[in-house]
């Protein structure tokens, strides 16, 4: 079995909607004031696509505080900063939020692409396909992977938390340990010292 999504594709879309996402939540309350009409009924979805949705949804919180937080460094340096002269500090401070962000978009581009591949695949039944590529692509225990499992995490989690330790050469179960403190991927990817590309190339060749 393939799956081959294309990561411009997707990087773009996910892009796309998160920096609409960030605008929108800023102009719901003028929304919300403005129209009468009810808001429109979603059509019910299986219980995997709520979850995936919402961990989507938790990666969209971190990306939106530290969006804010670089919004908030704009408008001081736009006050304090003179031409001609130095800023050590706001310049750190720029630079680390910054890269958080491009973490918070790679983590939304794989998180989503996962989400994506999970659920097809779980519609066809094909979830041991799934277990046995995060096996031999890890190099990990099928044990420690059915442990994750009955955790209750989704497979595309469980391949996020192999991916992030990959990429910043920890182990799964640290990982994991800072994901049961309810830890958002990108916290974690950025506690662990991740740099902006080491996950897509960490994720490299996952799904051949």
């Amino acid at each position: 079995m393939r799956f081959t999504p294309s990561l411009k594709t997707t990087g773009g879309i996910v892009i796309a909607l998160l920096v609409g996402f960030l605008l929108g939540s800023s102009i719901q309350p003028l929304r919300s004031q403005t129209t009468t009409q009810p808001p429109a009924t979603q059509p019910a979805s299986d219980a995997l696509v709520e979850k995936l949705v919402r961990e989507v949804d938790e990666t969209g919180r971190q990306a939106r505080t530290d969006v804010a937080a670089l919004t908030e460094l704009m408008k001081r340096v736009v006050r304090e900063v003179e031409v001609g002269q130095q800023y050590p500090e706001l310049e750190q401070r720029g630079k680390v939020l910054t890269e958080r962000i491009a973490i918070d978009a790679e983590v939304a581009i794989a998180q989503t692409m996962l989400a994506i591949a999970e659920k097809s695949v779980v519609r066809q039944g094909q979830e041991q396909w799934i277990v046995q590529r995060i096996v031999d692509f890890f190099k990990a225990s099928q044990s420690d992977v059915q442990r994750y499992r009955e955790k209750g995490y989704t497979l595309s989690s469980i391949i996020l938390g192999y991916g992030i330790a990959k990429a910043t050469s920890s182990t799964p179960e640290r990982v994991f340990e800072m994901r049961q403190m309810r830890q958002s991927w990108p916290a974690i990817a950025v506690t662990l010292g991740m740099k902006p590309q080491a996950l897509g190339n960490a994720l490299q060749g996952m799904f051949p």
